[in-house]
């Protein structure tokens, strides 16, 4: 395993949740068009590496349940935390929680990828790669979320700094985790790969692609999501 490669994404990982924070406390709307570009895009990408990659690379003849097992895990956290992602000015008085059941949410979410993540640079260094720009495009829309969610629960801008920073550490934890789990015992390494595979999945059918749509921008989201297939695809016809 590499290791500089699995801190430096972890690092990366870190930033872009932070940035992504930092644009939806600040209120930028200017850069939605952003966000949603990295919806589309990483979910398209989500599904081919998780067919054309992970999948074919975890004997999934016989692990098929631990990639059922992952896309279930997260459409349980999703139906647990349904309905706290609403970031309006009815949101504090229908959610008195203040946003944080959105925050337990979405950090596991995080240590999950992460986990994913260290599990594809415990395999190889291009996978790992690969796996850690998938993830790292969709971090700055994730933390954009949460920082919208957390304002419009009333929770103080100091506070929603703090859990913005404790949420991303959360991925370079779940990478350090599965890095160094998969380097003690790489026999589990398949069911690793089935596990992650199941949860890119849930993530890009779930939830990128329904928030990708949600925002009623028009054709350009399809080409965004081909775009991110087809990146994924041609990685794999490249030998990557």
């Amino acid at each position: 395993m590499n290791h500089l490669y699995l801190w430096a994404a972890s690092a990366g990982a870190f930033i872009a949740s932070m940035t992504g924070g930092l644009f939806g406390v600040r209120g930028l709307r200017s850069k939605r068009p952003l966000i949603r570009f990295a919806n589309g895009f990483s979910a398209g990408f989500l599904i081919s590496i998780a067919i054309v990659h992970l999948f074919p690379e975890s004997q999934l003849e016989k692990n098929y349940p631990y990639a059922l097992l992952g896309f279930g895990l997260f459409y349980l956290i999703e139906s647990l935390t349904k309905g706290t992602s609403c970031a309006d000015e009815t949101c504090q008085r229908q959610h008195p929680e203040k946003g944080y059941l959105a925050f337990a949410g979405l950090s596991f979410h995080s240590l999950v990828d992460g986990i994913a993540m260290g599990f594809g640079f415990g395999a190889s260094k291009d996978l790992g790669v690969l796996i850690a720009l998938a993830i790292l495009v969709h971090k700055t829309p994730m933390g954009f979320s949460l920082a919208s969610i957390l304002l419009g629960r009333g929770q103080k801008v100091e506070n929603i700094l703090r859990m913005l920073f404790l949420f991303s550490l959360f991925t370079p934890l779940g990478a350090i985790m599965g890095g160094y789990t998969i380097l003690a015992n790489r026999d589990y390494l398949p069911l690793a790969l089935a596990f992650s595979g199941g949860t890119f999945l849930h993530i890009s059918i779930s939830e990128l692609l329904p928030k990708a749509h949600g925002d009623d921008t028009g054709r350009e989201i399809i080409l965004y999501v081909v775009l991110g297939m087809a990146t994924g695809f041609l990685t794999r016809l490249l030998g990557h």
